[in-house]
């Protein structure tokens, strides 16, 4: 299969695809080849990938208080990697065929935390981790009313076991790359740290 970039006038040939693993995670080998940068076609090489879904995340943040609402769970990805393996996390969930952004976003938010979403703000689009997974990210932050944000949620079902945490805007951008170290959080306190005087202003304080 030969597939042109419009873009970059660039191409690329899948040779081959196999089916690798199809359980909760699916796994695939490729065959590929691609042009170079100085022309002409790269040698063929193998790439595994898991092929991710298209997920949904929500910085949750209540400009009346300027506070963020937060999960924490347990991730096996850190264990090992982190002194503590149970991070601070933005709301999120993967989309279902059919399903809009902002549905997921509504979703995943009643059912993370309890609270209901006022306002919805896309922050952008961007994949996880390209070298070797598909998984792609639509980043919102939300408004919500923090100040019944509390409790132990998620579906049991999911194996889901999430506290959520209420803090100051203040005192979760000093959690950056310490117990805020995924992608979805990094990114969305970030943002929220250059736009929260503009979300006060559209969104009342």
């Amino acid at each position: 299969m030969l597939v042109d970039n419009e873009n970059m006038k660039k191409r690329y040939q899948i040779l081959s695809m196999d089916a690798v693993h199809n359980g909760f995670l699916k796994l695939k080998s490729y065959l590929l080849q691609h042009e170079c940068f100085e022309g002409g076609w790269c040698p063929r090489v193998r790439r595994e990938r898991v092929e991710g879904n298209h997920a949904v995340s929500v910085l949750l943040y209540d400009p009346r208080e300027d506070a963020v609402v937060l999960i924490e769970q347990f991730r096996i990805g850190a264990m090992g990697h982190a002194d503590d393996p149970w991070l601070l996390e933005t709301v999120g969930g993967y989309m279902e065929e059919g399903e809009a952004a902002e549905e997921v976003a509504r979703r995943e938010t009643r059912e993370e935390t309890g609270c209901e979403l006022l306002a919805l703000e896309f922050i952008g689009r961007f994949f996880t981790t390209p070298g070797w997974c598909g998984e792609r990210i639509s980043l919102y932050c939300g408004r919500v009313d923090s100040t019944g944000a509390a409790g132990v949620h998620g579906l049991d079902h999911e194996g889901e076991d999430i506290l959520v945490r209420v803090m100051s805007r203040e005192v979760a951008l000093k959690e950056l790359f310490r117990r805020a170290n995924s992608t979805s959080i990094v990114v969305g306190l970030q943002w929220l740290s250059q736009h929260w005087q503009e979300l006060q202003q559209r969104w009342g304080s």
